[in-house]
């Protein structure tokens, strides 16, 4: 049956034909059918969250619709095949037939995947779109993953600027971070070291109890839609704006290269813009949450702050050094693939923030 989300989005087959044509993804008509197996998706969220409805369904019904059935998605909660952690192991096992995976959840792997996910004072989103789906980015990203770990990417679920913090704490400086316990992932974790805070690593469905309990003094996870809903606001009295640590995000659906390279090329070419389609899908839908969202919290208890200039300016700064600083070390142990991704991820940046001035910031 055709979800009325894809329906929305592709109109008719002529609709899908076109914009398949249009982004070098259509292939020759007339190629055999090619029934599949039903694919095992592992998640770092659980069904029928709000992150599920916004990052995962879209992307399962975009392959299902756009392949007419021919290769089946069935998708299961965090935890059950595999964590956050270590859903790109599993596929590679075998477990799961894809991961709907968060690139920094492997920052500790290998730092590239810092990048790949949305790297602290970077690009925008839009910046981000336009590096990963027609600049360098994607097929940077796609190569490392072939390179690394025999594994294919599909980039897909972009989501924009997330809450800084939703603290217990004010943060209005960065001397106002020292000492502070701050969940987070990523290259973030390893930047507030530098500026004396203390870095926890926790899984998704472990925030709300942590906060609660003050086992940490404050927590960044999406944006405001879905900090909402998951109540944060609740239990921390600042709100801290805008999301430096993460301008902006992106996620991937990883298969194992040899299953990849068995699909047919329709159905490569169609997987592929099921995962733009859903990004844009996730990104449109949760920026019209986040407004929703914002107002109510605005209309709240809750005390907002906005970080000055100079932390968001320092954020960028420390955040070069770290890509560049990592991109050494991976050198030094003959893997160049931090290198080849942070050169294009920030000549990017730098293009973008120059010639694109004319843009209404």
């Amino acid at each position: 049956m055709t979800s009325k989300r894809t329906r929305s989005v592709l109109g008719t087959a002529a609709a899908v034909a076109a914009l398949a044509g249009f982004l070098g993804l259509a292939t020759a008509p007339g190629a055999p059918a090619q029934a599949q197996k039903t694919l095992k998706l592992t998640s770092y969220v659980p069904v029928g969250s709000g992150s599920w409805n916004l990052y995962m369904k879209p992307f399962i019904e975009h392959v299902h619709e756009l392949t007419d059935g021919q290769v089946k998605i069935k998708g299961f909660s965090v935890g059950v095949l595999a964590s956050p952690f270590d859903a790109w192991k599993k596929v590679q096992q075998g477990v799961a037939d894809i991961c709907f995976c968060f690139p920094a959840f492997a920052a500790n792997h290998d730092p590239a995947n810092a990048i790949l996910a949305g790297v602290a004072g970077g690009m925008s989103t839009d910046a981000l779109m336009h590096w990963i789906y027609y600049g360098e980015g994607g097929d940077l990203w796609r190569g490392f993953r072939r390179a690394t770990g025999n594994l294919h990417a599909v980039p897909t679920g972009v989501s924009p600027t997330e809450i800084f913090l939703h603290s217990h704490r004010k943060v209005a400086s960065l001397a106002d971070l020292k000492g502070m316990k701050i969940r987070t992932t990523g290259a973030w974790a390893d930047i507030l070291k530098q500026l004396g805070a203390s870095p926890t690593v926790l899984s998704p469905s472990d925030i709300y109890t942590a906060l609660e309990r003050r086992v940490i003094d404050g927590t960044e996870f999406i944006t405001p839609a879905t900090n909402f809903k998951l109540g944060y606001h609740k239990i921390a009295k600042y709100i801290i704006i805008p999301g430096v640590h993460q301008p902006s995000s992106s996620n991937e659906a990883v298969f194992r290269a040899k299953d990849w390279d068995k699909l047919s090329d329709k159905n490569k070419a169609r997987i592929t813009l099921a995962g733009q389609l859903a990004a844009m899908d996730s990104y449109m839908r949760l920026g019209l949450q986040d407004l929703d969202a914002m107002k109510k919290l605005r209309g709240g208890r809750n005390t907002f702050v906005k970080l000055p200039a100079d932390v968001m300016a320092k954020v960028t700064e420390l955040a070069r050094v770290w890509t560049a600083d990592q991109a050494k070390k991976q050198a030094a142990k003959g893997n160049m693939w931090m290198q080849k991704i942070q050169d294009s991820y920030w000549a990017f940046f730098d293009q973008y923030a120059k010639y694109g001035d004319y843009r209404v910031q």
